[in-house]
């Protein structure tokens, strides 16, 4: 693996994480399980800080909002708490596990689309630092609920430049077709009347264009039209006290080229700190992503007349990004055999012809019972997660150094079933 996942290595022909082997991994709690690196967590979520400090003046950092809908375990989110992170969330159960990881209120920022009102209500009632506003309908239902409440609200709105980011067609958020944020036009009348309304304090923009961002000059445009619109308001009378800048760095699934974080930091000291303005960002998959590996063994090797295929004890109800996105996960096996290399469809066990990890990929010859790791999977892997099948949800383990830990216990097949009833009249 890169020199980011550094947490991972081979010893002896086998693959760790730390000190601790994958095969002893297996043995104590099955396959299929996610399993995490705290230590490249917290190496991720260093190299983005230090970029930031060196670029940027000591009392003018960036607060850095993990976007906790990437993987909402509360200890992986208590790991980011304790390095200084503030919280990105995009519902209510996402803010009751922020509070429950020790994050108070003024660390956490709203960016959810379509608040509902219990939502907005569960936010001012742990007094949020601010609401990331999508729509005039949503700033209307804040400003009423904490009127009810008796609460004043920070909100911001989110801008849409009409500008694509990411790697793929349904992560690029910025695009005038893609249902977030506002036109400059709309926030500029937002602003006028959020100003009029007595519960609500406007206090700035955000922005967020994608996910997977792997050139710095893709922000720049994004970032000089939230200038021009700070610089409009501010002509107009209002107030501009924060920025949030978004997220989008991307993560290594193939050996990509990933974004130099020194050039970024210097796009955001060279256009977003003349501003003047609190600085809040959103990364979320960068912290997560590389740091998590899904564990699974090989259940049968099947051989057509036209394909091999290597079937795992995991499906697309752990992991569906590689259906739902087309995404690429690298495949290997947990401990090296020296044998030869072959091509296989690596696929899973749901009864869907789209439940396939890999296509034609070349990995050491596999047998049946090998155990292999789908890597790259700390974001948007177990978040993601279904029953679909009625299949039950894996575990979820954390190694740090010599030690481990589940931090989301496997679902069994009770559990699975526990939320239905049958009714008296069957």
């Amino acid at each position: 693996m890169s020199n980011i996942e550094s947490g991972f290595h081979k010893r002896n022909g086998v693959l760790h994480i730390d000190n601790i082997s994958l095969t002893n991994v297996a043995k104590k709690y099955a396959t299929p399980c996610y399993v995490y690196s705290a230590s490249v967590i917290r190496k991720q979520y260093k190299a983005l800080k230090s970029a930031l400090e060196q670029a940027l003046p000591a009392d003018k950092q960036p607060l850095l909002c993990y976007a906790c809908k990437a993987n909402s375990n509360i200890a992986i989110i208590k790991i980011l708490k304790n390095l200084g992170s503030g919280l990105e969330i995009v519902s209510e159960g996402e803010l009751a596990r922020g509070l429950k990881a020790g994050f108070s209120g003024k660390q956490i920022i709203s960016t959810s689309f379509g608040k509902s009102d219990a939502e907005i209500k569960a936010c001012l009632k742990a007094d949020i630092l601010q609401f990331n506003i999508e729509s005039p309908d949503e700033l209307y239902s804040i400003n009423t609920q904490a009127k009810n409440m008796g609460k004043t609200a920070n909100v911001a709105f989110r801008l849409n430049p009409n500008i694509s980011g990411g790697g793929h067609s349904k992560i690029s958020t910025g695009r005038k077709d893609d249902k977030f944020g506002n036109t400059k036009e709309d926030i500029l009348k937002l602003y006028e009347i959020a100003k009029e309304m007595q519960h609500l304090n406007p206090v700035g923009v955000s922005i967020h264009i994608g996910s997977q961002i792997v050139q710095s000059d893709a922000f720049k445009p994004g970032f000089e039209r939230l200038a021009d619109l700070v610089k409009t308001l501010r002509s107009a009378g209002h107030k501009v006290t924060h920025l949030d800048i978004g997220g989008g760095f991307p993560i290594n699934y193939n050996n990509e080229i990933l974004l130099n974080l020194n050039e970024y930091a210097k796009l955001v000291r060279d256009i977003i700190l003349p501003l003047d303005t609190q600085i809040q960002m959103e990364p979320g998959r960068y912290m997560v992503g590389n740091a998590g590996i899904l564990l699974t063994k090989v259940q049968y090797i099947k051989q057509t007349p036209s394909k091999k295929f290597a079937v795992l004890d995991a499906g697309m109800n752990d992991l569906i990004r590689p259906t739902l996105y087309d995404a690429y996960h690298d495949i290997s096996p947990v401990i090296d055999h020296n044998k030869g290399k072959r091509i296989y469809d690596v696929v899973g066990h749901i009864c869907e012809s789209g439940d396939i990890f890999n296509k034609n990929h070349e990995i050491a010859t596999l047998h049946k019972g090998d155990l292999v790791v789908i890597k790259s999977v700390g974001a948007y892997g177990f978040s993601m997660a279904s029953n679909y099948n009625s299949r039950p949800l894996p575990a979820e383990i954390l190694i740090d150094g010599n030690k481990i830990c589940t931090i989301g216990k496997a679902q069994s097949i009770d559990e699975l079933m526990i939320r239905e009833n049958i009714p008296d009249w069957l």
